[in-house]
């Protein structure tokens, strides 16, 4: 019965690979996203949901998948969405995969993969290449699914970089590795991909895992061993209520405890995958279940209930036309009917048992059939018969011993080669880095010093550019600065020459006025000219000039001579200006007398030295 958990491993595989992500009864979701189909334009958004229902009900409801794979294809091709058409194309393959019909899956994978390949969509080709291989493997075609598995390891190894994927390829190849009896390459695959996957939140991919590598310790015979992973993932699917995954757990615990002969145990684990397999409607996982009552009922000699169990088998085998899954029904049925004394029915049964081994090359089921035909033959009376059989069995037997031997070898020498393997790629890669180490180092070198010149070039420009701005810059301060002075100092002259002409009219106003009688229009005359000569206008005019010319200077004075007044300031202004004692006094319309006092009264308030010049501080500031 150990053969079983590979068919549930390959046939879990054909579901499991439809996405990367962990697909759950998530029914809010679902309800959600039906809702949301409804209404949703046809886009490339709309596509995705409808291909994640595809996802969700693939697991329990295949008409339904498979209406929703038509509609996935049908939008896609309404809005030219290439990618959408690919997936559609390959939930048909997953969709006629679950239903057991090969060419049809084979069509379906083939011409998704095409399209993925032209987009260079590698995560595309992948899940086609994945499918492609498992159908293979389905029909015993190991070495091809092993070519089709190592591409999709080198893809998520060195293309794609997923290493969740690349567990599920590890995962993939240690089954492959236990249907060709390679025990300890399948150990070793199942390890990497434990480890891989227990590092990551994908739970139910680590429960896969665990799963499988159960699977390979029962093929080494450590049942415990087996049973302790198969009850951790079956914990983690009801967790998840991951009803399908939790349905080939139970027929893998069911069959475990087969081999420790605890039938009661297994019988119960049996029938509890049974219920929900049909529940789910998952036909090729009730057809191995079925088969595995029908030998566990066998052991405890309730033959009745065997017989209608593995007839049930059988029948789904003729259903579904899978004359490779028929010969271990078979030779099942066979053996019930030997137990009963129904040596004629038992006949029919391994003669076509023998035929359909022959048929598909599988050495272990013919060697099984002729060991009971010849008890059969036996039974009927017919001792050469009987004879020949058990020589051809043992011929087989030893042979098959021999192909044992072989393949040990085979795998030692597989193991060996791996590891070299391994070695070389390491070393070539550690060589590939020291290399692009040293090209970095280069290229980062030269990138350095080309900008290093660069930036010093830049720096050059930069610098020259700056200084013939700045220099620009205060040519035209120097030009500005100059102009201003020049206005200034006009405006200065021409304030202290207009007063001297003003104060000169005034006199020659004041004599006209003494001559004429006290004339009123003389009067006039004279206040006018006073008039001009006090008008603060002048003066405000002459300050905007002067501040243009020598910026704070106002203030400047005043914070180091917090005594001297506005007056004060006009007077420092003036002297700043370096005009002589008769302008100064022109502009402030005041005698020579009157400035040398004003002067001794600033000196006074700055607290200057007489010795010191009142010019050259006024000047300094």
């Amino acid at each position: 019965m150990k053969k079983f958990a590979f068919t549930i491993f390959i046939t879990l595989y054909s579901l499991q690979f439809v996405s990367a992500q962990n697909f759950t009864n998530n029914d809010k979701k679902v309800d959600s996203i039906l809702k949301l189909v409804k209404t949703q334009p046809n886009d490339s958004v709309k596509v995705a949901n409808i291909h994640f229902l595809f996802d969700y009900y693939v697991y329990k409801d295949t008409e339904k998948a498979k209406y929703y794979a038509d509609e996935e294809i049908r939008i896609s091709k309404k809005i030219n969405y290439d990618t959408g058409i690919a997936n559609g194309l390959y939930n048909y393959g997953v969709y006629y995969n679950t239903l057991d019909k090969p060419d049809s899956a084979r069509v379906n994978y083939l011409k998704a993969h095409d399209i993925f390949e032209n987009k260079k969509n590698y995560g595309g080709m992948f899940s086609a290449s994945f499918g492609l291989a498992i159908l293979e493997f389905n029909y015993g075609n190991h070495n091809e699914a092993l070519k089709l598995t190592e591409k999709n390891i080198d893809i998520y190894k060195n293309k794609i970089k997923d290493s969740v994927r690349l567990a599920i390829q590890y995962d993939f190849l240690s089954g492959i590795y236990s249907a060709k009896g390679n025990y300890q390459l399948a150990f070793i695959n199942n390890l990497k991909a434990v480890k891989i996957l227990e590092k990551t939140d994908k739970e139910i991919r680590y429960a896969d895992a665990l799963s499988h590598l159960a699977d390979t310790e029962l093929d080494l015979e450590n049942f415990n061993k087996s049973l302790e992973h198969k009850m951790k993932a079956l914990s983690i699917y009801k967790k998840n209520n991951d009803k399908y995954y939790e349905t080939t757990a139970l027929n893998d615990i069911g069959n475990t405890y087969y081999y420790l002969k605890d039938y009661e145990k297994s019988i119960e684990y049996l029938n509890e995958g049974l219920k929900m397999a049909k529940e789910l409607n998952l036909i090729d996982i009730k057809k191995i279940l079925l088969d595995n009552l029908g030998k566990a009922h066998m052991e405890i000699n309730d033959y009745k209930h065997a017989l209608i169990y593995i007839n049930e088998a059988l029948n789904i085998t003729d259903e579904t036309k899978n004359e490779y899954a028929k010969i271990e029904t078979l030779n099942n049925l066979g053996q019930i009917y030997n137990s009963t004394k129904k040596s004629k029915e038992a006949l029919y049964a391994f003669n076509k048992a023998i035929v359909l081994a022959k048929e598909y090359e599988k050495p272990s089921a013919l060697e099984i059939s002729y060991f009971n035909r010849s008890a059969t033959y036996t039974n009927l009376g017919q001792p050469e018969l009987a004879l020949n059989d058990f020589k051809t069995y043992t011929k087989l037997k030893d042979s098959l011993f021999d192909i044992e031997k072989i393949k040990q070898i085979e795998e030692l020498r597989t193991i060996y080669e791996t590891e070299k393997k391994e070695q070389q790629i390491q070393i070539q890669k550690n060589e590939i880095d020291l290399l692009n180490i040293k090209g970095r180092v280069n290229k980062l070198q030269r990138l350095l010093l080309g900008l290093g010149l660069l930036l010093a070039l830049i720096a050059v420009y930069a610098f020259y550019q700056r200084n013939k701005r700045n220099k620009l810059a205060k040519e035209k301060a120097e030009s500005d600065l100059e102009f201003k002075t020049k206005e200034l100092t006009t405006h200065a002259l021409h304030l202290a020459k207009k007063n001297e002409v003003l104060n000169d009219l005034k006199q020659k106003a004041k004599v006209l006025k003494a001559d004429a009688d006290s004339d009123p229009g003389y009067q006039m005359l004279i206040q006018t000219i006073n008039f001009d000569l006090q008008d603060d206008n002048n003066w405000e005019n002459f300050s905007r000039y002067f501040e243009e010319v020598h910026k704070d200077f106002n203030t400047n004075a005043q914070q180091q001579f917090p005594n001297i007044t506005s007056n004060d300031l006009r007077l420092m202004a003036l002297m700043k200006m370096n005009l002589s004692s008769k302008e100064i006094a022109n502009i402030l319309n005041i005698s020579s007398d009157g400035i040398k006092k004003a002067r001794q009264r600033l000196r006074k308030k700055m607290g200057i030295d007489s010795n010191d010049s009142l010019e050259a501080i006024v000047i300094a500031i």
